[in-house]
């Protein structure tokens, strides 16, 4: 019998397609070669520059897969990246030689690095800035070591975390900030905590789990199950052995689901038919299950555009659904105390009535925008969600889980009782949830700086090649880097701060003198969450020598 694998293969790459080969660092040449013949060094020289291109070539006519990791200095997602790591394998799960490795970037003058980050990270940020890259060249550096082709890069938690963080860094340094590929390759992406999550929750007992609270911890996970534990990427690479070994159909279940359009066709079929299970949509420690209904996808041209409006079928129906006249009512009793009040929204993001289960909300759901208070959740097809059909639990799992198939269909006979009324309920909560979650994101854009307003909008296409300009500008002509002019301001906003960190030797004295006090002034403004942040990070971290000598380079004393 042959071994069962993931199918991860690439769908295909369209012929003649553009690949630049990013240069790489090149081994030193040792004074020593000027005393050999010319022919020879130059053979040395075209066999590096032969391997590159090998590598160029056999990254476009395979899939590879790219294991990464990233280490932050800050809680934001905007802030400083310490630690970029990586490793490629091949579709068989083969490291390749000579794909991996692990850079630091220095921390820019205008930001405070997180006590409790660098500490959890264990990287000081005197090192960071002693070996570190600049932002910019961080940047290109992870550029370069991403495969050429076509790719899926996986990550521990990397849809929640690193993408986030990666997508920002790309953003900030003007670059494309979405990996998804505009030249005909497919880009894709895996996060395999959240399929750990799925495997602990529908299959218990297949790998061993740490003992404790946190059995999602990598290095825990790793180590319990034999896996040397250091260099992040290799533990996910041998954890994801580990499952093709024991659970190989499962993974290439979810495998399979990984794309945005295989996950919104699997949902298009499954809608409306058949009850799911919902695993990993609640952040946190404890495992969960919700049996829920795919109704549909939020069309149209908005940030939730493609996203999957779910129906919560735990716990009690959702009165507000199944009587749409409580709907009324509520919108009527708002109105009254805003006009009382004086207020003109609910500026926290909360439900509306500060309920956030509300009647028959059943389960703890996931947050989106107060949908949750009536029994309504949205799924992304393209964050990798954990969908399984609900008769994938076993009874005995199902009762661990508090989750009832029987009352999950009973729930749903309700709703389908008076079916057109439901679905009228449901499109006026979705309506009224959209509309205040677009009025709240305008408001926060607005107290947002440039380079946090990723999200605002879609770089225009013509401001995508003056980026691909500008970085060629900064090799051949760095001064002129200062008279790039973007129709997103977005982008003209954050031209002077990416001078000003990784451009300041082009910079003229009254240019140094402003970024100084723009320094400055974002340091004091930081002070306060930072001494904050120093008296957590003691408590946290007592006992740890490793992480207190960290802390001793903040000037923190226990």
């Amino acid at each position: 019998m042959t071994e069962e694998k993931p199918d991860v293969n690439n769908t295909g790459a369209p012929d003649g397609a553009q690949i630049t080969d990013a240069p790489q660092d090149e081994a030193p040449i040792n004074l020593s070669d000027f005393m050999i013949t010319g022919r020879e060094l130059l053979s040395r020289r075209v066999s590096r520059e032969s391997q590159r291109e090998d590598e160029v070539r056999q990254d476009l006519v395979h899939q590879r897969l790219f294991f990464y990791s990233i280490e932050t200095f800050s809680r934001n997602k905007s802030g400083p990246i310490a630690e970029f790591s990586y490793l490629t394998a091949d579709e068989d799960l083969n490291e390749l030689e000579g794909r991996s490795g692990r850079f630091l970037m220095a921390l820019p003058p205008d930001v405070l690095p997180d006590p409790v980050c660098a500490a959890a990270a264990g990287i000081s940020p005197s090192e960071a800035q002693r070996t570190g890259l600049r932002e910019n060249e961080f940047a290109e550096k992870i550029l370069s070591v991403l495969p050429r082709g076509a790719f899926c890069r996986i990550g521990w938690n990397n849809v929640g975390f690193a993408d986030e963080r990666l997508r920002a860094l790309l953003f900030r340094t003007f670059h494309e900030p979405y990996l998804s590929g505009r030249d005909g390759f497919e880009r894709t992406r895996f996060d395999l905590q959240t399929f750990t999550r799925t495997v602990f929750t529908l299959r218990p007992g297949i790998i061993k789990e740490p003992q404790g609270k946190n059995i999602l911890n990598l290095s825990e996970l790793s180590k319990v199950n034999g896996i040397e534990t250091g260099f992040k990427p290799r533990m996910m690479l041998e954890l994801m052995r580990l499952f093709r070994e024991k659970l190989p159909k499962m993974l290439s279940f979810y495998l399979s689901l990984r794309t945005r359009a295989s996950m919104t066709e699997y949902l298009k079929r499954q809608s409306l038919k058949w009850i799911q299970i919902v695993t990993a949509a609640v952040w946190g420690e404890k495992l969960s299950a919700i049996p829920a209904m795919p109704l549909g996808p939020i069309t149209g041209k908005g940030p939730d555009s493609g996203r999957w409006l779910m129906l919560s079928l735990a716990g009690e129906p959702s009165e507000y659904i199944l009587n749409p006249s409580l709907l009324e009512e509520e919108a009527e009793a708002q109105e009254e105390e805003r006009l009382d009040t004086g207020d003109s929204g609910n500026d926290d993001g909360a439900s509306p009535s500060g309920d956030s289960e509300g009647k028959g909300a059943g389960a703890q759901l996931p947050k989106s925008y107060g949908l949750e208070k009536y029994g309504l959740f949205l799924l992304s097809p393209n964050r990798c969600p954990a969908v399984a059909p609900i008769a994938t639990l076993s009874e005995e799992r199902a009762k661990e889980l508090g989750v009832s198939a029987k009352k999950a269909q009973a729930n749903y006979q309700a709703y389908r009782k008076d079916w057109a009324t439901s679905i009228a309920a449901i499109k006026l909560i979705l309506k009224k949830a959209l509309t205040e979650r677009n009025r709240l994101m305008r408001d926060r854009f607005r107290n947002l700086t440039p380079e946090e307003r990723l999200y605002e909008g879609f770089i225009p296409d013509s401001d995508r090649e003056l980026e691909k300009e500008l970085h060629l500008v900064e090799e051949s002509s760095p001064l002129e880097v200062r008279d790039f002019r973007f129709s997103d301001e977005r982008l003209n906003g954050m031209l002077f701060t990416y001078i000003g960190r990784n451009l300041p030797e082009t910079m003229t004295d009254d240019e140094l003198a402003e970024w100084k006090r723009l320094c400055d002034e974002r340091i004091e403004k930081q002070l306060p969450e930072f001494r904050k942040r120093c008296g957590e990070a003691i408590q946290k971290f007592s006992g740890n020598e490793k992480a207190m000598a960290i802390l001793k380079e903040f000037n923190v004393e226990r």
